[in-house]
């Protein structure tokens, strides 16, 4: 009885690593792996996108409605535009 059992597990160790080797020295493994990698680092950049899209949806937004202030703001600072009559001091760093 013991024999058999024996037999039986050393088939099951030998099916067991014939069946580990093809998965591991398999092309079509380690082209799934590189998949995963690649499909998580390509959500990360999709994620990021979609944050600054979020962000420029928000600027464009402001934009198309005229907001003063935003206009005025980006004018002076992007821009380095001034009203008429005002003084602009720029300093060196």
């Amino acid at each position: 009885m013991v024999k058999i059992l024996k037999k039986k597990r050393n088939v099951l160790l030998i099916i067991f690593a014939v069946l580990a080797g093809v998965l591991i020295f398999n092309n079509s493994f380690f082209g799934l792996i590189h998949n995963t990698f690649k499909i998580r680092q390509l959500n990360k950049e999709i994620s990021a996108l979609d944050t600054e899209y979020e962000e420029l949806k928000k600027e464009y937004d402001k934009i198309l409605s005229g907001d003063r202030t935003y206009l005025e703001q980006e004018a002076r600072v992007s821009y380095n535009m001034a009203h008429e009559g005002e003084i602009e001091f720029r300093i060196k760093k």
